[in-house]
């Protein structure tokens, strides 16, 4: 009985450890994403002297966005995740980041400045599939990637795939707004903003790994995945000269990932017995 107690004690310290470790981790995020906000706020604002509402909005999307993404990771790893409130809440966050890019990129009255110019069918269409193929082609490459290389997808991407017929309808409401305002925000936005101040590559460099850091809850694995991602669907955006065919294929690449072959396109869990290690988290 001493040593069953003694083993419990011990099993309730290491967890009382764990959650004060995934507390201060969450703490030292929440700094960091201050203060780049105001890093980011002081740039554009100050020294290139972007309006103050673009300054604002940027310093959000590109600072306070992906810091509070990273401080959600250690606070819900381990905890048992509603998925249909976590859905809707993101869908709402992403429709109210989607309209806020969309009123301050065309406050000028031309939506052509966020991309949205339109293509012909057979280009809209062309496009369309065309990115639409690379990020699933993607998504596959990392497969071998984790299988190869033992790397097992995150339990919290994991738990997040929707398992119910009400939590797929959801989850499609969720991939039409990630689809549209995701691209409103880091290519429609982001990308022609950054480029007067650091020319095109840089602001594709940058665009692109801040979307990588917005799924952080997918580890190192998944944020490597969708920054690669983003550039490729930056590349579409501007070669194409429309935002239109990214945000088709974006929908479409979630709609697919998630509801129809999720579970197979994740990254191999590994077999029982062999050595593996899982995609950390920041």
């Amino acid at each position: 009985k001493l040593l069953r107690g003694s083993a419990w004690m011990r099993c309730l310290m290491d967890e009382k450890s764990d959650v004060r470790d995934r507390h201060m981790k969450a703490r030292r995020y929440g700094v960091v994403s201050v203060l780049s906000f105001f890093a980011v706020l002081f740039w554009l604002g100050w020294i290139e002297d972007y309006p103050a509402v673009d300054a604002v909005l940027m310093a959000v999307v590109l600072a306070a966005l992906p810091g509070l993404s990273l401080v959600q990771v250690p606070l819900v790893s381990g905890v048992s995740i509603d998925r249909l409130q976590a859905y809707w809440s993101s869908t709402v966050t992403l429709w109210v980041l989607g309209a806020s890019c969309w009123l301050v990129g065309t406050r000028g009255g031309d939506i052509s400045a966020i991309g949205m110019v339109p293509l012909s069918l057979s280009a809209m269409l062309g496009w369309s599939v065309t990115l639409t193929v690379a990020g699933i082609g993607i998504i596959l490459a990392f497969r071998w990637l984790g299988g190869r290389f033992r790397v097992a997808e995150t339990p919290l991407l994991r738990s997040l795939l929707p398992k119910t017929r009400q939590e797929r309808r959801v989850f499609g409401v969720l991939s039409l707004a990630a689809g549209t305002c995701e691209e409103l925000a880091y290519r429609g936005y982001v990308i022609p903003m950054l480029i007067p101040a650091l020319g095109l590559g840089s602001a594709v460099m940058i665009s692109s790994l801040v979307f990588g850091l917005m799924h952080s809850y997918q580890g190192w694995l998944g944020i490597f995945r969708t920054t690669l991602m983003g550039a490729v669907l930056a590349w579409g955006f501007i070669f194409s000269g429309s935002l239109v065919p990214a945000m088709i294929a974006h929908t479409a690449i979630d709609l697919i990932a998630g509801i129809l072959i999720g579970d197979w396109l994740l990254s191999p869990e590994p077999e029982f017995g062999v050595d593996s290690r899982e995609s950390p988290y920041f």
